[in-house]
């Protein structure tokens, strides 16, 4: 009965491959007629049509790696390459402009195959190897292309790798599997697309300040198997002097990441890596009042708070998150002189983190939004479009507020003239 079973099964898995291998090449025709012309196919031989099978590109695979301490979980790798083809899939591109256009991960398993094949057309593999050809002059001129979609494939690879780091935990790298050098021409792996993603551990340092040893970590970018730390100058934030053009080393402080999730919620904190980077880059900062500087922190070009930092020696530190009306913002200031209200009357209110503002009637009160709009808090009523949120408010607040505020339309007008 066993041996039954295992025939029945051997015949299926023949059956499922010769299946698959007749769905692909109907896909290699179609692909044809798009490049140039899918009579090209009956140019093929027996033997060219099994060569193209074989040594078809693989789609773009994210694989983890052999050691234990860098390996990631299955369902984390999941995760890593359904975001990874969503992206591929959704990426359409104009190959041919007389012809529809494709996508991105088509063009990598279909494109790419025909156009190698193309390449080492021979007697061997096609009936008339220049009639096949002639099909594509399209490829005449198509490194130009593959540069293009390899360009766009590399940097939706870097911004996986930069949405899943998290900060104070581990850096996201993913590499480029090489084909080892002992590898039989024969080996499949040749036209492997697979990625390799390692999780590394940050640098980390111990560091006192208030007295206090607290753990910071160094942010950078993984470029080429190298962690590249990021640096400011004092020149850049504004310091001029003997010193100005010493590099800085970007630290965080794991409080900080802490204020970002409570302040502002998990939404944001796939974001919160390449936010960082952004803002170190852009180095557009504001004086905090005390010696450190505030980094606008944006969603969507939306501003939600600032990173406050502060230098130590050579090192440069985010110590906190500071949501957009909390005490020490230009727009705290700014709700503090128009309401006079200060950290304590936030707190009860509750207007010192998002979830007020994304999930309340605040918005539907005419005199609340104009006075955190007057603040320079407009930013986070837009958010709730872009988030999405059901306009229908769990948080009924708005009357409370404007009673709390003593807000009425007199000394409303009087405190925006």
């Amino acid at each position: 009965m066993k041996k039954k079973e295992k025939k029945i099964n051997s015949q299926q898995l023949k059956q499922d491959e010769i299946h698959q291998k007749n769905c692909y090449l109907q896909r290699i025709k179609a692909m044809m007629e798009i490049l140039g012309d899918a009579s090209a196919y009956d140019c093929l031989s027996q033997a060219g049509v099994n060569i193209l099978y074989l040594t078809r590109i693989r789609p773009v695979k994210l694989i983890s790696s052999d050691n234990p301490a860098l390996k990631v979980s299955k369902n984390d790798l999941d995760a890593l390459n359904e975001v990874l083809n969503q992206l591929l899939r959704g990426k359409l591109m104009s190959i041919n402009p007389s012809k529809k256009q494709i996508s991105l991960y088509d063009y990598m398993c279909y494109s790419e195959t025909i156009y190698f094949f193309w390449r080492h057309a021979d007697k061997g593999t096609c009936l008339n190897p220049e009639a096949f050809k002639q099909k594509f002059p399209i490829f005449n001129d198509f490194e130009d292309k593959r540069l293009e979609a390899h360009s766009i494939k590399d940097d939706y690879i870097r911004f996986i790798s930069w949405a899943f780091t998290k900060l104070g935990h581990f850096y996201v790298r993913i590499e480029l599997e090489i084909l080892k050098l002992n590898t039989t021409p024969f080996n499949a792996k040749a036209f492997y697309n697979n990625y390799i993603v390692y999780l590394e551990k940050p640098e980390t340092e111990l560091f006192e300040i208030d007295r206090h040893k607290r753990a910071i970590f160094r942010i950078g970018i993984y470029h080429k198997n190298e962690f590249i730390g990021l640096t400011l100058t004092p020149e850049q934030l504004g310091i001029n002097g003997l010193l100005k053009n010493i590099p800085l080393k970007v630290y965080i402080q794991r409080h900080a990441l802490e204020r970002i999730t409570e302040r502002i919620g998990d939404f944001f904190t796939v974001t919160t890596y390449t936010e960082i980077i952004r803002m170190v880059s852009k180095h557009h900062t504001f004086p905090s009042g005390d010696g450190g500087f505030l980094f606008p922190y944006t969603y969507m070009n939306k501003r939600l708070g600032y990173l406050k930092a502060d230098i130590f020696g050579d090192q440069l530190i985010f110590r906190t998150f500071l949501f957009l009306t909390n005490n020490g913002t230009p727009e705290g200031k700014k709700l503090a002189n128009l309401l006079g209200i200060q950290k304590l009357d936030k707190k009860y209110l509750g207007i010192d983190n998002l979830n007020t503002f994304i999930n309340s009637d605040i918005e539907s009160n005419e005199n609340l939004k104009r006075v955190f709009c007057q603040a320079g808090c407009g930013d986070l009523f837009e958010l709730k479009k872009i988030m999405k949120v059901n306009s229908s408010s769990s948080i009924h607040c708005a009357n409370f507020l404007e009673n709390y505020l003593g807000l009425n339309r007199e000394k409303l007008n009087k405190q925006m003239d």
